[in-house]
């Protein structure tokens, strides 16, 4: 969602045990126990085999201002055996009912054409305000002053995102939902842009205080870095933030709607490890797989990858050391990968154009690699650019 990641889109830890046995788990808010699929009335056992396939994102208000119609739309996602949709919000919709957002037209096109909707929510930033306590700190300022990060160390944050699940559902039948960008920024950036979150006086404050135990002055930043023992506990204490955020999101959409599939994203890095992405994003994808469970882990294509002009479709399979280590975790869980087939060239018009040859040889690999969706950002972009499937 980030303009370097995608050019949109881009906490009381609930201690639950792993069931490997069941892909979908119900967590209680009441007494933490775990309830599996079979718990589940016969009429509201997840389907997950819906939104098996070819996936697209499609940012509603570019589509809107597009004046593509519903039928339009569709005749164009046959064209590319498109079996599921992530609707994307990036602002504070906080899940009240909207015609103007959720046009009804295109909710029922979909419907109608069964074709599975997933909502693809940000997981870390948004293009609005939330309450400015809540926003994280980078190492420096962030450059995009239109985009707003908001930390997962913020009890109100994630409990925003909570009550916001539950509205949600209570106005919309998706079949799934995800909060993309669920990670702190960035890749490797301490030491370079400075796009590294959060090192707010907040999120010192709460390692000092809570995670650490100790009554002394809140730790700088500086100090934790130079600290060997102090900077292993801080990683651990980010990880510790984004699996709680996962857990809690979960346990709201399975609330809300028990049959609802609910994804985790993650991302990945050409030539990366699993405990480099733990390192530098706080994403733990073993624990993730295991106590969360979700039944859909979506690998997010870095901007790394994304923005080099070259890229084959094949890069994907630089990616498996992800995909392995969340299977290896758990093997119920069903692994999805994103790619991004407009950002490079509607910003850089002519450089980095991904044919619709491109995209089919993406689709093609991910099937052949073993994930058991994938998607990509996104449709209406692609379309301006006259870059979708004919």
């Amino acid at each position: 969602m980030k303009n370097y990641t995608l050019s949109i889109l881009h906490c009381c830890l609930l201690i639950l045990f792993f069931n490997q046995a069941f892909s979908a788990q119900v967590y209680s808010e009441k007494n933490n126990s775990v309830y599996t699929e079979e718990h589940l009335p016969k009429n509201r056992k997840i389907k997950i085999s819906k939104v098996k396939g070819n996936s697209i994102q499609i940012d509603l208000s570019v589509l809107y201002g597009m004046n593509i119609t519903p039928d339009s739309l569709i005749k164009d996602l046959k064209k590319a055996a498109i079996t599921s949709v992530h609707v994307m919000v990036v602002n504070n919709w906080d899940g009240k009912k909207d015609d103007l957002l959720f046009k009804p037209e295109y909710l029922k096109a979909f419907r109608k054409n069964k074709i599975a909707v997933w909502l693809m929510l940000p997981g870390n930033c948004m293009y609005d305000t939330l309450p400015s306590p809540w926003q994280m700190e980078f190492l420096k300022p962030f450059a995009d002053k239109y985009l707003y990060f908001y930390s997962f160390h913020n009890e109100e944050y994630v409990r925003w995102q909570e009550e916001r699940v539950k509205r949600i559902f209570k106005n919309y039948d998706f079949d799934g939902i995800g909060f993309a960008e669920s990670y702190f920024p960035e890749w490797n950036t301490i030491n370079t842009n400075g796009h590294y979150g959060d090192v707010s006086l907040f999120a010192r404050t709460k390692f000092t205080s809570e995670y650490l135990h100790s009554n002394g002055p809140t730790l700088t930043i500086d100090s934790i870095f130079n600290n060997a023992q102090l900077f292993s506990k801080w990683q651990d204490y980010r990880a510790e933030a984004i699996l709680s955020f996962n857990l809690r999101m979960k346990n709201a959409v399975k609330k809300a709607k028990p049959d609802a599939i609910f994804a985790s994203w993650a991302i990945a890095v050409l030539g990366g490890t699993v405990p480099e992405l733990r390192k530098h994003y706080g994403l733990d994808l073993i624990e993730i797989a295991k106590k969360v469970s979700p039944d859909v882990f979506f690998i997010q294509t870095s901007y790394l990858e994304w923005g080099n002009p070259s890229l084959k479709p094949n890069y994907i399979a630089g990616y498996n050391y992800a995909k392995d280590a969340i299977l290896k975790a758990n093997p119920a869980v069903k692994v999805a990968i994103q790619a991004d087939i407009a950002s490079l060239s509607f910003h850089n018009p002519g450089v980095g154009v991904r044919l619709p040859e491109w995209w089919l040889e993406f689709m093609k690999m991910s099937k052949e690699e073993g994930y058991y969706t994938s998607t990509s950002y996104e449709y209406a972009f692609s379309k301006k650019q006259g870059l979708w499937v004919d």
